[in-house]
């Protein structure tokens, strides 16, 4: 990515580089080498909001945004990018506050591809406590894993459906996005006016 690509793309918030950065000062830690529990924790909580901790010419604790694609991924998606493996998710309210301006055919065709996408998802959950039991697999277990396997092997696939449903939409969101907001302008405000 560009520097100016780079530049728009969200930055860890700003409690989190708090918390790093008085790990970092505590103690030893991923500067220094040494390990202890605080260092482990605040190199983990590092990592999974794609920070660099380093230091300045002085020794200074210094917090850098990690270029790298993983660190990217995980300021952009955070725990559901850790957890899933995809790119986050709209939650349902959030999907209907978007979707309630767009045309109703859009709406139903994004609500259904963001649906077979959580799906896949939570198939992959499944999937991973079901593996986790180490008693043997009744049939009936033996036939859901193959389902949920089935089911998980889409996602790519899912994923990609879900881009291209957004992309083919997105002019029909938009193109209603100036009458939705012309329509709550000229809306009565009540005895406040």
């Amino acid at each position: 990515m560009t520097d100016d690509d780079l530049a728009v793309l969200p930055k860890a918030d700003e409690r989190t580089r708090q918390l790093v950065e008085l790990g970092a000062f505590l103690g030893p830690g991923p500067v220094s080498g040494h390990d202890d529990g605080l260092a482990a924790m605040t190199a983990d909580l590092a990592a999974r909001s794609g920070l660099l901790v380093g230091q300045d010419e002085a020794g200074n604790i210094r917090l850098l945004d990690g270029a790298d694609p993983e660190a990217r991924r995980r300021r952009l998606w955070g725990d559901f990018w850790l957890e899933h493996g995809i790119p986050a998710l709209p939650e349902p309210n959030e999907l209907d506050l978007l979707l309630d301006r767009g045309p109703g055919e859009v709406a139903g065709r994004l609500r259904s591809a963001v649906q077979a996408v959580i799906q896949a998802t939570m198939a992959r959950s499944r999937i991973a406590e079901m593996e986790s039991h180490e008693a043997p697999w009744t049939p009936a277990e033996m036939e859901e894993y193959d389902r949920l396997s089935d089911q998980l092997s889409l996602l790519t696939n899912l994923l990609a459906d879900l881009a291209q449903a957004i992309t083919d939409n997105l002019p029909a969101i938009r193109a209603t996005a100036p009458a939705a907001i012309d329509a709550t302008a000229t809306e009565p405000r009540g005895p406040a006016g």
